[in-house]
């Protein structure tokens, strides 16, 4: 006997009538379009039923005729060609598989990083404005942060907008840099104003105990509060800062160190001053010439030392011929120096965090076209959980030199395990006012983009 076989539904009334007589078919099944009969397999009509409708019941070969045109006909004459039908025990093998990914796909999406977030905050309700463009070939010196959070949870932030335009001037530059803090829950609280003669350079930091240093009008200035409580405060210059100044702080938040001059006399001819920001007021400790921007409470670090084949070291402040070589610490790379124990060790696709000894305490290397902008990072006080700018690139090719195109941005947060604590997404367009900042506990996050100030709870 030799059946010539139409799509399912069509053979599905001939096998439940032959399954009905306790019929067992054993002949070979012809399915057109292939040459001869060896190449098929042999099968029953149980088997035959639940590789091509999948509606046997194993225990007596019967099939259900639940939803079967009873008109269609099994047999045909016609040369259609049908695929060769499925084995029973492959079938289950491959429901199972699609079973297991669909439970681990739900697993995986519960198991996202939830976070929640707490309010959106319009700026232009304040008087925020977009910062002009510009001609691409002006010269901008180098920009500031603008957003920053506090021990008691309030978000503090900074933008800066035009006062008038009449002729701009030295005693009326005609711009105003704004900085205003809101409380935990979103709600307005300090506001204060300070005259700034440019669009780019403003910004401020955060001391240790949350005292403000603004850099606006060429200078850096600390907030005095008002003891009184009949004003918020008044500002009091520090030190000269001009457009090509260049502020850099340590983790803590205890040292900074001001470099106000562009001249390139060489890495290690640059002069700086070391200011001391845990102090109250803040007060400028000394000026010298100093190796390198990226400085813990003691001393200052290069992640990348060309005298010694690129090895890590550091120099105490202002002592540039006793340096340290940390050879636990590898060579070259980019990297952020927590402190004297913690190297983060940074590239576009691997993060590697590494104790004083060498030890790895953990080592990401991220998804393929997902990269971390290393320009952006911000900590929790105790170095516990960490937020960068991370983007997916799509259409790349390098042997093409073709750069691909960014597909989506967001702010990854890590804890020191190196487990994912929250993705938020942001816009794939990258804004000249973009800035993140934690709270020193880990449990915040505030997100600045294009005048829209968000903060959300973390898990």
């Amino acid at each position: 006997m030799k059946l010539v076989l139409h799509p399912p539904a069509q053979v599905n009334h001939k096998l439940n009538a032959l399954a009905s007589n306790g019929s067992t078919f054993r002949g070979p099944l012809t399915f057109p379009g292939f040459r001869n009969a060896q190449e098929h397999n042999t099968y029953d009509d149980r088997e035959i039923a639940c590789s091509l409708v999948g509606r046997t019941n194993i225990s007596t070969g019967k099939l259900s005729d639940r939803d079967i045109p009873k008109s269609q006909s099994a047999v045909s004459n016609r040369g259609d060609r049908i695929m060769q039908p499925m084995p029973c025990n492959l079938q289950k093998a491959v429901i199972w598989f699609f079973l297991a990914v669909l439970a681990c796909a739900r697993s995986d999406v519960y198991a996202q990083p939830q976070y929640t977030i707490i309010t959106k905050i319009k700026l232009a309700d304040y008087g925020w404005e977009p910062i002009p463009k510009g001609d691409y070939r002006e010269h901008r010196g180098s920009s500031s942060r603008k957003l920053w959070m506090d021990h008691e949870g309030r978000v503090l932030v900074g933008f800066t907008v035009r006062e008038d335009f009449t002729l701009a001037t030295r005693e009326h530059p005609g711009r105003s840099f704004h900085l205003l803090r809101f409380t935990s829950d979103g709600k307005p609280g300090m506001s204060s104003v300070l005259p700034t003669n440019n669009w780019y350079n403003n910004g401020f930091y955060l001391g240790p105990d949350d005292q403000i240093v603004a850099r606006a009008n060429d200078t850096l200035q600390f907030f005095m509060p008002d003891e009184s409580q009949h004003q918020d405060g008044t500002w009091q210059p520090l030190t000269p800062c001009g457009r090509d100044c260049f502020v850099g702080q340590s983790f803590s938040r205890r040292t900074a160190i001001v470099r106000s001059e562009l001249v390139f006399k060489g890495p290690e001819q640059f002069t700086r001053t070391i200011l001391d920001l845990s102090s109250s007021p803040p007060h400028v400790v000394r000026t010298c010439q100093m190796a390198s921007g990226q400085i813990t409470d003691r001393y200052a670090y290069r992640t990348s030392y060309d005298r010694d084949n690129d090895l890590t070291v550091r120099f105490p402040f202002c002592e540039l011929e006793h340096y340290e070589e940390l050879p636990a610490w590898g060579h070259g790379g980019m990297g952020y120096v927590f402190n004297d124990e913690t190297l983060l060790k940074i590239d576009p696709s691997r993060l590697k965090l590494v104790g004083a000894d060498g030890r790895v305490k953990f080592s990401l290397d991220m998804p393929k076209h997902d990269y971390i902008n290393y320009f952006e990072i911000a900590t929790d006080d105790a170095f516990d959980r960490f937020a960068f700018s991370a983007y997916t690139k799509r259409g790349e090719h390098p042997r093409l030199d073709i750069g691909g195109h960014v597909a989506a941005r967001r702010v990854l947060v890590l804890d020191e395990t190196g487990r994912t604590v929250a993705s938020i997404p942001v816009d794939t367009q990258y804004h000249m006012d973009f800035d993140f900042a934690m709270s020193p506990d880990g449990r915040r996050l505030a997100i600045l983009e294009e005048g829209v100030l968000t903060i959300a709870e973390l898990p």
